[in-house]
């Protein structure tokens, strides 16, 4: 499970951790920041694919000119704070009990140059198991190399004072370099490597489209896309098994007025099948004529109950698009899974209401992100801020929310935030 992303001089944070437990809820204004959080986290989502920087930042291509990445919005250019040169990201995580912390620091300064990797270190119960700046063994190259870094490895298990040093290119981060190279030593660097490679392989950013939602497509493309493509396949993937079906209708009844009993997936000449929801009359609504919440609904159900769930989701704009009555029942839906250790959840929102439904264990890592008079931005936990406890137990955390107390209250805190009216518009 990933316990924080630190970020320095990355977009809009120039210093800023985010805590993250099994269920995260980040909230903020509009222009905030809390996209950035998510390029910042697809980020090292990115080094976990075997990409270079560049690819990262950019794009990439498979050998058959097909779209395999994105990028981060703005590229190379608008990945550092205006003015710097370097971003550093971090993540903290759990494996096998034991406390890690993987660092990358980038250098994007240098014109038609591309993007380099500068200083990097994996570390794992207190030991570093791999460092590019050791404290007692700073391992020494060519300064004016640009093409590679050095990294000291973890000691194995002879006498000597210091592990093997090793030169990594530096477009590629060494984390990927490590996880596959065989005949490392120790052993130890390359297991830990591939074990921290394979924790952030395993995200997924949902921004679901409805028009992406509604496409048909074809069977046994299990996989939902990051806007929502395949989402009829995967829900016919999903009722294939007699009780999944029955968990899917039972939540879809539950978080929707239709009173959904089956599902069916007619197909069009081509082999594609559509989604279609069978009322307990009999009258049959496609994912066609299906309301945006519904199926926003369907696609977060089967990203957690498909084949192909992955271990983290970071949903944007969670409550987007469903009616403030049932969110109650999505957000039960969300804890079922993050509370039994199923899957990890980080998730943006708007919405008092959602916040208002918060439990105080999910408090905990509920953190909001604000904007400085500066254009930069920072991250605090809601349960940091003055009285919050208090607050909490009152149940008054949508009403704060919605008059713009949060923001209010870190201004007080720090004098270059910027305050809000309670309408929400900056003074």
């Amino acid at each position: 499970m990933l316990t924080s992303l630190h970020l320095e001089h990355f977009k809009n944070f120039a210093d800023a951790t985010l805590a993250m437990g099994p269920l995260t809820l980040v909230i903020g204004t509009n222009a905030a920041g809390k996209s950035n959080l998510r390029d910042a986290l697809r980020f090292v989502h990115g080094i976990s694919r075997g990409y270079t920087i560049a690819e990262i930042l950019g794009e990439k291509y498979g050998p058959g000119g097909e779209l395999l990445w994105r990028g981060i919005r703005g590229g190379t250019r608008e990945a550092a704070q205006d003015g710097q040169s370097q971003f550093a990201l971090g993540v903290g995580f759990m494996l096998d009990g034991q406390k890690g912390h993987y660092r990358i620091e980038v250098d994007v300064g240098e014109p038609h140059m591309p993007a380099r990797v500068i200083a990097e270190r994996l570390q794992l119960g207190g030991e570093y198991i791999f460092d590019s700046n050791p404290p007692d063994d700073p391992p020494r190259h060519d300064p004016e190399d640009r093409e590679h870094l050095a990294v000291r490895l973890q000691r194995g298990g002879d006498n000597k004072r210091h592990g093997q040093k090793i030169l990594c290119l530096s477009q590629l981060p060494a984390l990927a370099q490590l996880a596959r190279k065989p005949k490392i030593r120790p052993a130890a660097v390359r297991d830990h490597a591939l074990r921290v490679v394979e924790l952030l392989g395993s995200m997924r950013f949902l921004d679901l489209d409805p028009e992406a939602l509604r496409r048909a497509s074809l069977p046994g493309q299990t996989v939902l896309g990051d806007k929502g493509e395949n989402l009829s396949s995967v829900l016919q993937e999903i009722c294939s098994k007699p009780e999944r079906r029955t968990a899917l209708a039972d939540w879809i009844s539950e978080l929707t007025p239709m009173d959904a009993v089956d599902f069916d997936f007619p197909a069009d000449h081509a082999g594609r099948v559509l989604a279609t929801l069978i009322e307990r009359d009999g009258r049959r609504v496609s994912a066609l004529s299906a309301s945006d919440g519904t199926l926003r609904f369907l696609a977060m159900i089967a990203a957690l109950l498909g084949s192909q769930r992955s271990d983290f989701y970071f949903f944007e704009e969670l409550d987007n698009g469903i009616h403030p009555a049932r969110l109650h029942l999505l957000l039960d839906l969300v804890r079922q899974h993050t509370k039994s250790g199923e899957v990890q959840i980080v998730a943006t929102s708007h919405s008092p209401e959602l916040l208002g439904l918060e439990d105080e264990g999910t408090l905990d890592s509920a953190s909001i992100v604000f904007r400085h008079n500066s254009g930069l931005a920072s991250v605090r936990r809601l349960v940091d801020l003055p009285n919050m406890r208090a607050l909490i137990s009152e149940k008054q955390l949508a009403h704060l929310h919605s008059t713009g107390w949060f923001e209010q209250a870190l201004a007080f805190m720090d004098v270059d935030a910027e305050p809000l009216t309670e309408d929400g518009a900056k003074d």
